[in-house]
Formats: structure tokens, sequence, C-alpha cells
């Protein structure tokens, strides 16, 4: 290769490292860093207040994709499901964990979960005052959608179904009371396995 070649390529790498060279800088000093993705949801569902049921839950991102979700719930139940009058609430705990598929909250998850629920009543039939309790434990696998606002507001709608394994126990033991008992569950606790949500709330 000629001496002079060897000069015209020179000048040539010289003049493309002062052309691109700037110009590289300035687009890595322009270059807007990636936002970190919301790790934090809290909901609540205002609609089931209309049935006296009052549901909060907290998730948080492990990772992008893998979120646990903790939920706490309380229902106030009415007294017109059986001719015993019975006053009862229930209270529930139920543990989540949600696969996100797009690697953030605003997302289609699927998962499995766990629910503890409590319910308690006392009623009287028959002049007999009674009492029970019927704990409850179910397993399931749930499916469903966040949408999240820039604003960090979001809805959440998920639908899950598992196998529940129950107990109950009354203070009295009879054919009226049992039925009392029996008749409540049947016309309130119908969908015990089911697990639903529909909640708005605040991500971050």
């Amino acid at each position: 290769m000629s001496s002079s070649t060897k000069n015209q390529l020179l000048k040539f790498a010289f003049f493309l490292l002062f052309a691109l060279g700037p110009n590289t800088t300035q687009a890595q000093e322009h270059e807007e860093p990636k936002k970190p993705f919301k790790r934090h949801a809290i909901n609540f569902c205002p609609a089931g207040m209309a049935f006296g049921i009052f549901s909060a839950n907290y998730e948080y991102l492990i990772t992008p994709k893998n979120g646990i979700v903790v939920r706490l719930d309380y229902e106030a139940i009415p007294k017109t499901y059986t001719a015993a009058t019975i006053e009862s609430n229930g209270k529930a705990f139920i543990l989540n964990y949600r696969r996100h598929f797009s690697g953030e909250m605003n997302s289609f998850y699927a998962g499995a979960y766990t629910r503890y629920r409590l319910y308690k009543g006392e009623g009287e039939i028959n002049a007999q005052k009674f009492d029970f309790k019927i704990p409850e434990v179910t397993i399931g696998l749930n499916i469903g959608k966040r949408w999240v606002w820039k604003s960090g507001f979001n809805l959440n709608l998920a639908f899950g179904y598992g196998i529940s394994f129950k107990d109950k126990k009354t203070s009295l033991n009879n054919m009226a009371v049992n039925t009392a008992v029996d008749s409540w569950e049947d016309s309130y606790d119908f969908i015990n396995p089911f697990l639903g949500e529909f909640s708005i709330g605040y991500s971050f």
C-alpha cells in the first residue's frame, strides 16, 4: 500500500471520529433513563360495600413479573337468610401469588391463592339461643388483569376458583339448630370456593 493511500485512510478515519464522536456522545447525553416500574399497589372494592362486604388488598412485585398479594375481607351479613334471624359476620385473609405476563403491574396475570375465612353467628329458634362457627380454607387458581394509568390510578379485575375444606361447630346440636345453620349456609355461602375482585386503587 502506497504512503499516499495510507495518508488518505488515516485522514478518512480521523474524519469519521470527528464527525461521529460528538453525535454519539450527544445521543448518550440525551438518552432518557428508564423509569422504574411501579412495585406497589393498594386497592379496595367500592361495589362490595353495597352488599356489606369491605375488602382491601396490597400487592408487592418481588420482581417485574412476580407479585404477592395480601387481602383482608370483612362481611356484615344481614339477618334475612333464615327464620332464625341469625346475626352473623365473616372475616377472611387471602394470600395470592400472581405471575404478570408483561413484566409490570399493567398486565394480564395468572396465579394461585389460599384463603382462610371464618363465619361466626348467633340466633334463636324455638326459644333456643345458639351460636356457630364455620372455619374454612380454600386453595385455588385465579386469572385477572390490572390497568394502570400514568397517574398511578389502577383498576383490577380478577376471578378465581378452588377447593374448599371447612368445618362447622354449633353450641347446640339438635335438628332445629342444625337445620337453621344449614339453611343459612345454603342461602349465603353457596359460592364459597369462588374468589372475585373488582377494585380500584393506587400504584406506585
